[in-house]
């Protein structure tokens, strides 16, 4: 019997998933898609309606049946009120920021409504259960949601289907639908040192300091104009302070670059090799190195700065 049951549920489930809007944002929820049953208050609400119907039968009270009807009305509306309060709300967008592995993903869920009345009492969940973030949507404003995930590995973690639920108005009734995005987030290596930070040559990742990249030019003073010298060169400021012409000076300087290649890693294994080579490419982000990536069929130009640094993290989630 507990087997038959479950083997009706997960067909019921799975029912429910096919049907429930899924693709890429925005996603609208049709009001054939809106489920709805009484809540436990609701289902206590109507035993007492019962009693009451039966009280004012027994007594051929007509106050009694105009209050008990009268309640049941309004119960009727609130069924309605929170069915409209899903139907026709719309998906509009779910990003997320990229984490390490081990840490807690965030999935920030937009919720739009283009109907006037504004959708109250929501709530938005990354499964099942009722549990969630509450928002409220309306035509001149969207809702806002956070779904928590938690992270094992690198890679893309799928957006979970999200539970979107309501109680509103009374809380005589549940109403709830199922949306399933198609949104992911990006998960990068954990940072793990293994083999120490790199800090000359042959603590680099393939043992080569490459120093043919020129960096930027500093000021090393003044020197008088001679016959020939660019006039773009000439320092007007500082020469207004003399009798002479005066040309600035500079001097150019070599920027170290190093290289963290995956091959030359061979002591660790591979999941070791990406978190070493992130921990790498942290430490040297923070230092203001200029540092290339080189993997097995990818290679990353030395550079330098946060869109290069979430180049070479998002190559390595993505090997």
């Amino acid at each position: 019997m507990a087997s038959l049951t479950r083997r009706l549920a997960d067909r019921i489930e799975a029912s429910i998933r096919r049907r429930a809007p899924s693709g890429r944002p925005p996603l609208r929820i049709p009001a054939r898609r809106v489920y709805i049953l009484p809540s436990g208050t609701g289902a206590l609400f109507g035993v007492l309606l019962l009693v009451m119907l039966a009280g004012a039968t027994n007594y051929g009270n007509n106050l009694a049946f105009s209050l008990t009807f009268w309640l049941a009305a309004a119960a009727l509306v609130s069924m309605h009120r929170a069915h409209r309060n899903l139907a026709g709300l719309e998906l509009a967008g779910v990003r997320a920021e990229p984490v390490f592995a081990g840490e807690t993903a965030i999935f920030d869920v937009e919720l739009a409504s283009r109907a006037r009345p504004p959708r109250r009492g929501l709530y938005v969940s990354g499964g099942a259960s009722e549990t969630g973030t509450a928002v409220s949507a309306a035509s001149d404003r969207n809702g806002y949601a956070r779904i928590a995930k938690a992270t094992h590995g690198r890679g893309r973690l799928v957006c979970p289907r999200l539970t979107i639920s309501s109680r509103y108005p009374m809380g005589l009734f549940r109403c709830w639908s199922y949306a399933t995005p198609e949104a992911h987030g990006l998960v990068y290596p954990a940072p793990i040192d293994r083999l120490g930070e790199p800090t000359s040559a042959g603590d680099t990742g393939d043992g080569h300091l490459d120093r043919s990249r020129r960096g930027e030019a500093l000021f090393s003073g003044h020197r008088r104009f001679h016959s020939g010298d660019s006039r773009r060169r000439i320092d007007w400021k500082a020469s207004a302070r003399t009798d002479e012409l005066m040309i600035t000076e500079h001097s150019e300087t070599q920027t170290p670059t190093h290289w963290f290649d995956y091959d030359t890693l061979t002591a660790l294994a591979p999941e070791a090799r990406l978190s070493q080579l992130a921990y790498w490419i942290l430490a040297a982000d923070r230092r203001g190195a200029v540092y290339g990536l080189r993997l097995p069929k990818h290679t990353l130009a030395p550079a330098t700065g946060p869109a290069h640094r979430c180049a070479c993290l998002e190559a390595l989630a993505l090997f």
